[in-house]
């Protein structure tokens, strides 16, 4: 015949206590870690962060035939060009004879995003062909007249110039975004040139600067 022991109720109580204990450490646990999450890891957004590319002067020149040159087609970062297509003195097509003049008529834009000044400055002359004991050079005896306005307006009141004397010219003072001015190149053989210029070919180049 088994003997059925009585139940021990101190057994009993222990295990409770250790059932709770465990229990209320793992809640203990976890509301700490919970707590401490917070000090491992800060958070700091900037939500305002902007930056702004200063105003920039470009120039577009556009000539007979509509042809346009921009100071931007040197390519790259740069903002200068050559143009090689827009022929200010009208070219070697119908060569001059004394007394003849021919035009061209270009337009200068400033497509950029600030105001500037802009000049026109010529380069060298220089004289080539021709008869090899030629005593005069075309290049002091043609002459060039140079009229600058507001587009669809008139002045005649330049004055024509030696192409080897030529000296910078002021177009506008202020050129301001999206506004043009149209020039206008008058090159004329005097009446009066000598037959020792026949056959000589001037050529010059001339820099626009909006700056």
């Amino acid at each position: 015949m088994a003997i059925v022991r009585p139940r021990d109720p101190r057994r009993r109580r222990s295990l409770v206590l250790a059932v709770a204990g465990a229990l209320a450490a793992t809640l203990l646990v976890l509301g700490i870690s919970g707590t401490l999450s917070s000090w491992t890891r800060a958070i700091l957004t900037n939500d305002s962060n902007a930056v702004e590319a200063a105003q920039s002067l470009i120039l577009q020149e556009t000539g007979p035939g509509d042809v346009v040159c921009t100071s931007t087609d040197g390519g790259g970062s740069g903002n200068s060009a050559t143009c090689s297509t827009i022929d200010k003195y009208g070219g070697t097509a119908v060569p001059l004879g004394p007394g003849d003049h021919q035009t061209v008529t270009v337009t200068l834009t400033n497509t950029g995003t600030g105001s500037g000044g802009l000049t026109l400055t010529p380069g060298t002359c220089a004289t080539s062909a021709g008869s090899p004991t030629a005593s005069a050079e075309l290049c002091d005896v043609a002459t060039l007249t140079v009229v600058c306005t507001a587009p669809g307006t008139v002045d005649t009141s330049a004055t024509p110039v030696v192409l080897s004397a030529l000296a910078e010219l002021t177009v506008a003072a202020t050129l301001a975004p999206g506004a043009s001015t149209d020039c206008t190149f008058d090159v004329a053989l005097p009446a009066s040139a000598s037959p020792q210029v026949a056959g000589q070919i001037a050529t010059q180049p001339l820099v626009w600067t909006l700056s």
